[in-house]
């Protein structure tokens, strides 16, 4: 039997592949980035960000859908870039933190697509606590990213 999808499980799929996708680049970012320091904030960013899965694989399947994954090869290609990246580059970091950053402000704008198919704010806490993480990540990524060298 074929069921349409709601503009809202729509919507929290995407985000949830996105914070999926995030936690890998995060922990793939670790051995790319030359700051010890740097790496460990973004193996905390990543491990904070997995605890956002399970809520948001529950509330979709309380709408009715099944939680989707990421596409395994579009995640490997873009890792395997990065890692030719930070090989021919004597200081990837830097290219390392815009890259999650923008991740991160992709992150905010399926927040906000979320919330505009949210009619019954069912979501909202969830979505809430996610955009505050978010925020935060780009905040802490944006203050390392001006302390490294281009």
């Amino acid at each position: 039997m074929f069921r349409l999808l709601s503009d809202l499980e729509v919507s929290l799929n995407e985000l949830l592949v996105a914070c999926r996708e995030s936690v890998d680049h995060f922990r793939d970012g670790t051995q790319i980035v030359a700051s010890e320091r740097i790496a460990q904030e973004l193996t905390h960013i990543g491990d904070a960000r997995e605890t956002f899965i399970p809520a948001l694989e529950q509330r979709i399947r309380e709408l009715g859908d099944l939680p989707t994954m990421p596409d395994p090869d579009k995640e490997d290609s873009e890792m395997l870039l990065h890692r030719i990246g930070a090989a021919v580059t004597d200081n990837y970091t830097y290219a390392v933190l815009q890259q999650r950053m923008d991740a991160e402000k992709n992150i905010l704008a399926l927040i906000a697509k979320a919330r505009t198919h949210d009619e019954n704010n069912t979501s909202e806490e969830l979505l809430n606590n996610l955009h505050a993480h978010a925020g935060n990540t780009i905040e802490k990524l944006s203050a390392f990213a001006e302390l490294s060298p281009l």
